[in-house]
């Protein structure tokens, strides 16, 4: 009874213990917060932005902001190339703001408008006090990874534990574009060291033609007013230079050659350039712009580089060649350095700010550039020297650079039928279009609108039906046009580059009287008399209605007093348009599109700037106003202050 009792006792303090634990609260779980997509943007001021913007022409462009968010892009008048520039203005405003991004990749074919649609949400996110990298995010179609660490690497293997010597900028190539960015980065308090694989400075630059477009200069209202030209324009430079690589080219770039060339050209002049009493309108140049140095050789402007390089503190290393590019594998995957040989063997070079590639194109590598052009072989001559073999384009590519229009490879029209070679002679033919030159067949008929593009003029040249063609002047031309010296004519003359005769039937003979590789013609003299007649008188009618030429009265002339010279020419492999992908800042771009950090590029060794035709005599602008940029932003992250903001 009492173990009874007990039990009962028991169970009652145990139900009463029971019964206050199921009375006490139990705190309610807490909610897990996850942060939203929102929750690490900047806040805006929230409103309609209507921003003025530029892709191949001028839009406005209406940006709908929330506090954190894009809520909507509308165009709202544009002029755009209707059929090209469509899809850009459809897609790129609904993939913004779908994916709350202004890092979506542009429209292929309409690079220009897509830009300009992005750049006018970049420019509304600022003005709202947003910050644009917060919404530069990868486009998710393009398939990159945001997780940079998942993707294999693009980094060296091994960097080298100890270096051989070690400075701020190191610079590939010796170019036009390579002494510019010496220059510039040693000006900049950089300690930079320029390298060249040949024994001299210069490559292709040296033997260039000496011609360099610019819309002005320090001596342009003179040169204007004494040879009665209409002043040229930034604006007017920038359209040629678009137009003439059929709207392929990036118009950042565009203008940096544009806008830096009378920069660079005044530099040059102050530091002793000569140049001609001439400012030419050459093919595809529709502006007066086109000055020749005094020798009619990129010489003249080596020269001068080479003489600013030597007051500067730059080490220059020749018969030095890179082999390698060392990129960090991890971090921040920076560019530290090159691997070069040298006559005393192996050595490694740090480059503490960056290394700037100048290396030039690859015309002269048969088998590279056939792979983007498979007719362009080796029975192909080239105007390129022998180390224009691209292979500072592919040691980028092993660290993962992207490389843009890789494919388009320009022939020059007028180089030596016999070698392939362009010689000073050859730039005759390039210059003389708006004074009067004329281009005809092995018939002695015209084949081409003179005025035309390089691309244009050479694919006329091979389907003329004949080998070779000549460019064809008068005593005027020579005497007065301002692009022929006395040296170069006689030199031309002497080497048998030039055929000298006191009358057009007797020119055609001694045409006929030589040979071209082993081959020989038989012109008509009253043919080739009969075409200079005509094109006489479109000269007086100011019409060309065969080519529809485009005669500039007062300043085109007419082919009717002796004596009477003809050039011999045809079409080598010259300009290589593609190349390494960089920014308006020369910053060389990976292939998901990001920047390579302390890698940078310049000149022909990069792509996107000429698009699918070089216009003639912009080459040498675009070397050197990107070789200066590359220089500067190497060392202080800053573009010169020739560039035009945005």
């Amino acid at each position: 009874m009492k173990n009874a009792k007990k039990i009962v006792a028991f169970m009652l303090v145990l139900c009463l213990l029971l019964g206050v634990t199921a009375c006490t609260e139990t705190p309610a779980p807490q909610p897990t917060t996850t942060e939203g997509p929102e929750s690490n943007i900047t806040s805006m001021t929230a409103g309609e932005y209507l921003i003025e913007t530029t892709g191949m022409y001028p839009m406005e462009v209406k940006v709908t902001l929330g506090e954190k968010s894009i809520d909507a892009v509308e165009i709202i008048t544009h002029e755009e190339t209707k059929g090209v520039s469509d899809a850009a203005l459809e897609e790129i405003p609904v993939k913004i703001v779908d994916q709350q991004s202004v890092g979506i990749d542009a429209v292929t074919g309409a690079t220009m408008t897509s830009n300009g649609i992005i750049n006018a949400v970049k420019q509304a996110i600022e003005e709202a006090g947003g910050v644009v990298s917060e919404f530069d995010i990868a486009d998710v179609a393009s398939g990159s990874d945001s997780d940079g660490d998942s993707r294999p690497s693009m980094g060296s293997g091994n960097l080298p534990e100890t270096w051989d010597m070690t400075y701020d900028v190191v610079v590939v190539g010796g170019g036009f574009a390579g002494l510019a960015a010496a220059h510039s980065a040693s000006t900049n308090g950089a300690a930079t060291l320029l390298i060249d694989k040949m024994p001299v400075l210069g490559g292709n630059s040296q033997i260039n033609g000496g011609v360099y477009a610019s819309y002005t200069s320090d001596i342009a209202d003179e040169l204007y007013a004494k040879l009665n030209l209409e002043p040229d324009t930034a604006e007017k430079h920038i359209e040629d230079t678009i137009a003439g690589g059929d709207y392929m080219g990036d118009l950042k770039l565009v203008k940096n050659l544009v806008y830096g060339a009378p920069f660079m050209l005044n530099i040059f002049l102050e530091n002793g350039l000569e140049v001609r009493e001439s400012i030419t309108r050459p093919g595809g140049h529709y502006g007066y712009r086109t000055y020749t140095t005094i020798n009619g050789v990129g010489a003249d402007i080596v020269t001068v580089q080479k003489n600013m390089l030597a007051e500067t503190s730059t080490t220059v290393m020749l018969n030095t060649k890179m082999v390698q590019i060392y990129r960090e594998a991890d971090g921040d995957r920076r560019v530290v350095g090159i691997k070069v040989e040298t006559e005393d063997g192996v050595k490694n070079i740090k480059a503490d700010k960056g290394v700037i590639l100048t290396t030039g194109g690859f015309g002269g590598n048969v088998e590279m550039r056939s792979k983007q052009v498979p007719s362009l072989t080796a029975d192909i001559p080239t105007t390129n020297h022998v180390g224009a073999t691209g292979e500072g384009i592919i040691m980028a590519q092993e660290i993962g650079a992207n490389t843009v229009q890789m494919a388009y490879i320009q022939l020059y029209p007028f180089a030596n039928p016999n070698n392939g070679v362009l010689d000073a002679t050859a730039v005759i033919p390039f210059s003389g279009p708006s004074s009067g030159i004329v281009y005809v067949d092995v018939n002695g008929n015209r084949y081409v609108n003179e005025g035309e593009r390089r691309d244009v003029c050479a694919r006329a040249a091979q389907e003329s039906g004949g080998f070779p063609t000549f460019s064809i002047f008068g005593q005027d031309i020579y005497e007065k046009g301002g692009f022929i010296s006395e040296t170069q004519l006689e030199n031309g003359i002497n080497a048998d580059r030039i055929f000298k005769a006191d009358t057009l039937e007797e020119l055609a003979e001694m045409i006929n009287a030589h040979k071209y590789q082993d081959n020989t013609i038989s012109m008509s003299g009253e043919a080739l008399k009969a075409t200079i007649d005509k094109h006489n008188g479109y000269v007086e009618a100011g019409s060309d209605p065969d080519f529809g030429k485009v005669i500039d009265t007062g300043v085109m002339m007419k082919i009717d007093r002796g004596p009477y010279y003809a050039v011999p020419q045809w079409p080598s492999v010259h300009h290589t348009m593609g190349g390494l992908a960089i920014t308006e800042k020369t910053e060389v771009q990976d292939i998901w599109g990001k920047i390579i950090p302390g890698l940078y590029a310049a000149g022909e060794v990069t792509g996107g700037v000429h698009g699918t035709n070089r216009l003639g005599s912009n080459a040498i602008p675009d070397a050197v106003a990107h070789g200066y940029i590359a220089g500067q932003v190497s060392v202080l992250g800053t573009v010169p202050d020739f560039v035009p903001a945005e």
